[in-house]
Formats: structure tokens, C-alpha cells, sequence
């Protein structure tokens, strides 16, 4: 990693009903649809930070006990490390509590995903149906390690 500090990045997969959310972002951050999750902050766990993360971004509650490790994606371009969690349960009815970065939160079904999500948002969608736990792909290169 050339040195570089790791970059901790939490995101989660929420189902309902064999449905997943997902945030459209603003034209000015893309206009894609996005995972919920951002970067851990120092000091923080990774747990904690995808429970306020989930919060802040879409007005959901979660407890630690209700959350799940699914997927550890290395990035070495990026130096990143993302953690791809789920939750069964929760509360909140979800909704885009940051206007500035998202638009809305839309329920896509398993079958009929969104067109536009990022090349990361993809890989870690497939890791879920697929139930792999770790990959260290770097896919904006394309090279299999």
C-alpha cells in the first residue's frame, strides 16, 4: 500500500420483503444510487460508525447486536479496507436525512438492481448474493489477485 494509512470504509446492505435500499445521490455528487455507509472516524469502531452513518444518511436505527459482517473488500488503489455489513432488523422509516448528498432512498428487488451504481457498489452487491467474505480485486484496474 506505498506507505499509505488504510482508509476504513463501512457500508450496508439493508432487505426488506427480498428488496435492497439504496440512496440516490444529487447530480452533484453523480446522481447514482449508493449503499448507505461513509469512512470510519478515528477512534470509532467500525460497528459504531455504520450505526451513525445509517442514521445520519437515512434515518435508520440500528443496534450492534442487530448487525452483521458480510463482506471485507481490499482496495489498494484507493488504500481503502470497505466492511459490507447487513441488519435484519431496524427502525426508522428510511429516508434521505442528507438533501445535500442524496436525493432519496429508493427499495430496489434482488432481481431488478439499479443501472447506475459505481463499479464498488456493484462488486460488493455481487459479494452479498455470492456470500463471500473476503476479495482483494482490484476492479477499477481489472486485475484479479
Amino acid at each position: 500500500m506505498n506507505g499509505q494509512k488504510t482508509t476504513v470504509v463501512v457500508r450496508l446492505i439493508l432487505e426488506k420483503d427480498d428488496k435492497l435500499l439504496f440512496l440516490k445521490k444529487t447530480a452533484q455528487n453523480g446522481g447514482g444510487f449508493s449503499l448507505v455507509g461513509g469512512k470510519v472516524d478515528d477512534g470509532e469502531s467500525a460497528h459504531d460508525a455504520i450505526v451513525r452513518e445509517s442514521n445520519e444518511e437515512a434515518n435508520i436505527v440500528i443496534k450492534r447486536k442487530h448487525l452483521r459482517l458480510l463482506h471485507i473488500f481490499k482496495r489498494d488503489s484507493e488504500a481503502e479496507l470497505i466492511l459490507l455489513f447487513s441488519a435484519k432488523k431496524w427502525k426508522g422509516e428510511p429516508e434521505s436525512k442528507e438533501l445535500d448528498k442524496f436525493k432519496k432512498v429508493s427499495w430496489f428487488d434482488r432481481i431488478d438492481l439499479p443501472k447506475n451504481i459505481s463499479q464498488v457498489t456493484g462488486h460488493l452487491v455481487s459479494k452479498f448474493f455470492s456470500h463471500e467474505f473476503f476479495s482483494e480485486e482490484n476492479i477499477l484496474r481489472g486485475i484479479n489477485k
